[in-house]
């Protein structure tokens, strides 16, 4: 029976906070009954139609798990691609124009597709018409109400691979409601299972340690010629919530060092959010942050969206203050100087990789660095991150296979 804390809230004078738990209370309940169907209804019933749910390629990080699951008979993979349900004043906003072109990359590149979102009505599709066994996630916020997990949980189960792996020890990465709903969130580590387990015991038995996808194709034909310099500053470079970002000190003199040394081949990788939250967030004028973008594009490669495995191999190093990307290069074993803000709370893997990186506090440390490690090619700390590297067992990690594994034992007997 469907109870209205809202209204109960409201007439009793509780406010939204009684609603939020009790709501939240009763979704995990709902939740919890229609799994235990659910996994009746799919013991030992092959091949899994598997939805993947996707509404940005650029941060489709599970390439491998579909490849894997392609080639299985015991599955049968699909990309639903969507559009977030973010309001027109956040930067997460997107259009029509964004989700044809999420789109058009997974069909340019032979994979099954469907739109999970009607353009010419402008409403979301329902995700039960694709009759999924499984629906993997890959982003927890602005999920629309039709096609998340609560919902979602008659009819499928629910995983989660994150599209970034953590770097922070920040509640939005374990403790969302999207998190208390999910059936399985597979994690990268060890150390990050402990962690979201200390602060979230309710959902421990969720967790499950996979390595990271995304991690099975940087670790896969690593011999590609080192020819570039990325440069690929956070979106966050404002205010206080998730403040990753260190453009306000930073961004000027990378331009000024990379236009100063254009006989090296810089590439200009931006997060997808940046440009947009510079201007929601009132950080720049439009004029400003066009008049960077291009001087960037002037003489850089500008890199954005798609896939980025082969210009990480490309690379022979990155200036971040992106906090996955310090993983997900790490794997390549090239050097990294870590523009580092002073609002990070790092996790213990970021703590380790970063003893093995150049990190910089301020512009006079960045400028050290990128003289040193730049300019001059000395990377002294290189054998260290290739003994971190083993220790941390990151490398082989054949994540896309024990999420397969993973899968099949909650459903085969």
């Amino acid at each position: 029976m469907y109870i209205d804390y809202e209204k109960i809230g409201e007439i009793l004078g509780f406010g939204k906070k009684f609603f939020y738990d009790m709501k939240v209370k009763q979704n995990i309940h709902y939740i919890k009954n229609n799994q235990k169907l659910v996994l009746k209804e799919l013991k030992n019933g092959l091949p899994l139609y598997v939805v993947f749910y996707v509404y940005d390629e650029s941060k489709w990080k599970s390439q491998s798990v579909y490849d894997l699951m392609e080639k299985d008979d015991r599955f049968e993979p699909l990309i639903v691609v969507t559009k977030n349900c973010a309001p027109e004043e956040n930067p997460n906003y997107q259009t029509a124009e964004n989700v044809i072109k999420c789109y058009e990359y997974f069909k340019s590149k032979g994979m099954k597709v469907e739109l999970g979102y009607d353009i010419k009505r402008n409403t979301f599709i329902p995700f039960e018409k694709f009759h999924p066994d499984i629906i993997i996630y890959s982003h927890p916020w602005y999920v629309q109400e039709k096609q998340g997990p609560v919902i979602c949980s008659k009819f499928a189960l629910t995983y989660y691979i994150p599209y970034f792996l953590p770097a922070s020890e920040q509640w939005h990465e374990y403790g969302l409601r999207f998190h208390q709903y999910i059936y399985r969130h597979f994690v990268p580590t060890k150390l990050v299972r402990d962690y979201y387990a200390k602060n979230m015991p309710s959902i421990e038995h969720s967790f499950s340690v996979v390595g990271h996808p995304v991690l099975d194709s940087l670790n896969a034909d690593n011999n590609e010629e080192k020819k570039y310099i990325i440069y690929a500053p956070h979106w966050t470079v404002c205010g206080e919530n998730l403040r990753f970002g260190t453009f306000d000190w930073s961004g000027d003199k990378v331009l000024e060092f990379a236009k100063n040394h254009k006989e090296l081949n810089w590439v200009f990788r931006p997060h997808p959010l940046m440009y947009n939250y510079i201007l929601t967030s009132g950080f720049m004028r439009k004029q400003e942050i066009d008049n960077y973008f291009n001087e960037w594009k002037s003489f850089a490669t500008f890199s954005e969206g798609g896939d980025y495995i082969k210009l990480f191999k490309e690379s022979y190093a990155m200036i971040t203050d992106c906090g996955s990307f310090l993983t997900e290069y790490f794997v390549t074993e090239k050097p990294v100087i870590h523009l580092v803000s002073e609002h990070l709370k790092p996790n213990s893997t970021i703590k380790e990789i970063d003893k093995t990186y150049y990190t910089a506090h301020d512009a006079d440390e960045m400028l050290k660095h990128l003289h040193q490690v730049i300019l001059d090619k000395n990377d002294f700390k290189k054998e260290e991150r290739v003994k971190l590297l083993e220790k941390l067992n990151l490398k082989n990690s054949n994540s896309a296979e024990k999420i397969i594994n993973n899968i099949l034992s909650d459903i085969i007997d």
